[in-house]
């Protein structure tokens, strides 16, 4: 247990003040007896709720005394780790905290851990925290068609990833902790590990481990059989390990669509966010819009539906790796009928408004004469969404004949893709049926 005067930061003593401090040493406390599960939040912590959770995690895994930190070192450590974090709207130090907490909970709670040292673990958790790192919310792809600073400095070859390890030595520096190079050379390969560009290379790690693990299984099997209990599988050699802690953190990494529905839409969100953004900026430039982050011509159910049915057989061979994590295989099928159905939802809702849209009419009542609409774009606007209506010369004195309609959508003039229209009143389609 901490006492009051634990706390005292070295590199970050004004980015915090005493009460923080003496906040994050109570929620310390608190969450020490926080049951870790896939429906942990982070999302819904604020910063230095945040900075307690993590920390409490580390010390529960003894990180510290792997780094050989005191927790008042870890925290002014995770400190520096979370500046160097950007604000891109998915790739957060939130993100990387949420990381942290799925793998504590698949190597606490769905025992991975019986195949990793302490220092494995360590290892792994570090790697985790700052796997992402000065990520800018822009692709590895989008840096090297850009040609960045950082493409020409980090290569063509997990830009973001080298960029990230680049970061993290510099912290492991700053703060003289884990110089034996047998750490830090493999930190450095598992924050290279998660470029998505490896995801076929460690479903085939998977398979190789999960074939080892069996072998073990049937030899305790053998050199057992007259006990009533079966001793766990022998420990996996260091090689094989690292492969193993790749493996665990790609699933983390990629674990948003397995979490519980409404974690999992939380984090969808955000990472749509983030893909409309490049895809934006793309356009912008004159340039290809990446696959997926085009907000014309694709939505975030279509998105979401294709990533989940590409990483379900990466879940499905950790299964046979890991046979308690099948509650991803769950979480992810579950997924899939509400992406269906918001996706069905919207599809319904479009085909509606269409048909209502083409049908409004603006008169005024001092003319009596129509009105013209001119049909633009919501800026939002996928295949799921209607072309928005709005009158080019909007007066006070015209009215949509509603014809006893129900309002179905109001959209307001900062919604509206064409900035350039000054004086666009809010536009209310409308549908026949109460709904």
């Amino acid at each position: 247990m901490m006492k009051s005067t634990t706390l005292e930061l070295k590199f970050n003593e004004s980015k915090l003040t005493q009460q923080q401090l003496r906040d994050i040493e109570e929620k310390f406390r608190q969450y020490s007896d926080l049951d870790i599960s896939l429906k942990v939040n982070v999302l819904s912590y604020n910063r230095t709720d945040l900075y307690a959770h993590v920390l409490n995690l580390f010390v529960r895994c003894n990180v510290h005394k792997i780094l050989n930190f005191n927790v008042s070192q870890l925290l002014d450590f995770l400190i520096d780790v979370a500046d160097k974090y950007t604000e891109a709207p998915y790739h957060t130090f939130y993100h990387a905290v949420d990381i942290v907490t799925i793998l504590y909970y698949i190597c606490h709670d769905l025992n991975a851990d019986m195949y990793l040292t302490e220092l494995d673990k360590s290892i792994l958790l570090v790697a985790a925290l700052c796997h992402d790192i000065g990520h800018p919310g822009f692709t590895n792809s989008f840096q090297i068609n850009t040609k960045t600073e950082l493409a020409q400095k980090y290569g063509k070859m997990s830009t973001l990833e080298a960029y990230s390890v680049h970061l993290t030595v510099q912290l492991l520096d700053k703060h003289n902790t884990a110089h034996c190079h047998v750490i830090r050379d493999t930190i450095k390969d598992l924050i290279l590990s998660t470029d998505m560009a490896y995801h076929s290379e460690l479903v085939d790690q998977a398979k190789h481990l999960s074939s080892v693990t069996a072998r073990n299984h049937v030899n305790n099997k053998r050199k057992h059989s007259t006990s009533a209990a079966l001793t766990p599988p022998a420990h996996l050699d260091r090689e094989d390990r690292t492969s193993l802690c790749r493996i665990l953190l790609h699933a983390a990494d990629i674990s948003n669509m397995a979490r519980p529905w409404v974690i999992s839409k939380q984090w969808s969100d955000l990472i749509i966010q983030e893909f409309f953004s490049q895809g934006d900026e793309e356009k912008k430039r004159k340039m290809t819009v990446s696959p997926g982050m085009d907000r014309e011509h694709c939505s975030q159910q279509s998105i979401s539906l294709k990533f989940g049915q590409h990483i379900l057989p990466y879940f499905q061979t950790l299964v046979s790796l890991i046979p308690k994590s099948h509650v991803f295989v769950d979480n992810l099928v579950a997924n899939r009928t509400e992406w269906e159905r918001l996706d069905q939802h919207d599809q319904l809702l479009a085909t509606t408004i269409r048909r209502i849209s083409s049908d409004i009419r603006a008169t005024s009542p001092s003319t009596a004469t129509n009105v013209t609409y001119k049909r633009i774009r919501s800026g939002f606007r996928s295949n799921s969404f209607p072309t928005v209506l709005y009158h080019p010369h909007y007066q006070s004195n015209v009215i949509i004949e509603k014809n006893n309609l129900r309002p179905l959508v109001n959209f307001k003039p900062s919604l509206l893709y064409d900035k350039t229209k000054p004086n666009i009143d809010p536009i209310v389609l409308y549908h026949p049926h109460d709904s």
